[in-house]
């Protein structure tokens, strides 16, 4: 059994963090494999022959100038991918409990009780950073009821040339999984065929992301759920870190700018949740986009949103 971990890196000095946190913090070590794509400047956040597990992690640093964004280093991600059982999608802010990996695998394998190809993703519990200093940090409270995903109404449909929704994380009353329609791009798991079956649109840029992946998973066949005491953490403010969208130091160097990228992935976003033709990173053929709409209220096509109140649900039901 292996777990395939995903992480696309930006110039982030807490990914070294992260690696090792993961290690150290895992039940089964061993299974442990490391996809990294870091964007940095030579050694400036990360060097795999330090760790004593080096041989489990795939590395690849490219210059930062030359990233396309999140989503195009999450697909080269992807490509460092070997059919490991599971696949383990985080940023590279991410902190862990105790047998982080026993409970996800023991949480996803009872879902599979009842559904085929469950998904499970939600935002992470937060934590901090205290007084700038990055080897202090402070993991936030940490709930037993679930972290639903549902849409944020303020920020959804605003834009008329625009068909992405966006989410909102809420604590919702359930101590049982809940059934969801969005998923987080810092925090999925699942069996490691999602990498070939759902592989990440390289043209992306980052908004839409989470939604556009949400709806193509769905549509081949995945059951997205949130789980509670979920055992991961992610930094959410993001002050300590540079973004690509931000990064003075790349801009003479880049032949694209970054806005451009964004403006490409939104329009790939916008053919993806009206069911237009984009081959492997389209939608699939287990379900059709009407399905989505009807299941989740989220109707991209006439840019409306009706709650369904999904997480109410019995997690054992079948879509």
């Amino acid at each position: 059994m292996k777990i395939f971990i995903s992480i696309a890196s930006y110039r982030d000095p807490l990914l070294a963090n992260t690696v090792k946190d993961a290690y150290d913090n895992a039940h089964y070590k061993d299974s442990l494999v490391f996809g990294i794509v870091d964007q940095s400047y030579g050694m400036e956040t990360f060097d795999p022959g330090y760790f004593d597990f080096k041989k489990q992690i795939k590395y690849v640093r490219i210059d930062p100038h030359h990233s396309r964004g999140a989503c195009w280093a999450r697909h080269l991600v992807q490509t460092l991918y070997n059919e490991e059982d599971y696949y383990f999608q985080i940023d590279s802010h991410t902190i862990f409990d105790k047998d982080w990996d026993k409970i996800l695998l023991e949480q996803h394998r009872h879902l599979e009780q009842y559904h085929k190809w469950p998904i499970i993703s939600t935002y992470p519990y937060p934590f901090d950073i205290i007084d700038n200093d990055l080897t202090n940090l402070k993991k936030g409270p940490h709930h037993k009821e679930c972290m639903l995903l549902i849409v944020n109404q303020e920020h959804t449909f605003k834009n008329k040339q625009e068909q992405h929704a966006s989410a909102k994380g809420t604590y919702g009353k359930k101590q049982e999984p809940c059934h969801g329609f969005l998923v987080a791009g810092g925090c999925l798991f699942g069996h490691g065929h999602l990498v070939e079956r759902v592989p990440y649109d390289p043209h992306l840029y980052f908004s839409g992301e989470e939604c556009s992946y949400a709806l193509r998973l769905w549509t081949h066949g995945y059951n997205i759920f949130h789980t509670c005491d979920l055992p991961v953490y992610h930094q959410y403010i993001g002050k300590y870190r540079t973004k690509h969208w931000a990064d003075k130091m790349i801009e003479p160097h880049m032949q694209t700018k970054w806005h451009e990228y964004s403006n490409n992935g939104k329009n790939r976003v916008n053919r993806v949740t009206t069911g237009k033709e984009l081959g492997i990173y389209g939608l699939g053929n287990s379900r059709t986009l009407q399905q989505y709409i009807d299941f989740s209220g989220l109707d991209y096509i006439n840019q409306v949103y009706t709650d369904k109140n999904v997480p109410e649900l019995n997690y054992k039901d079948s879509i």
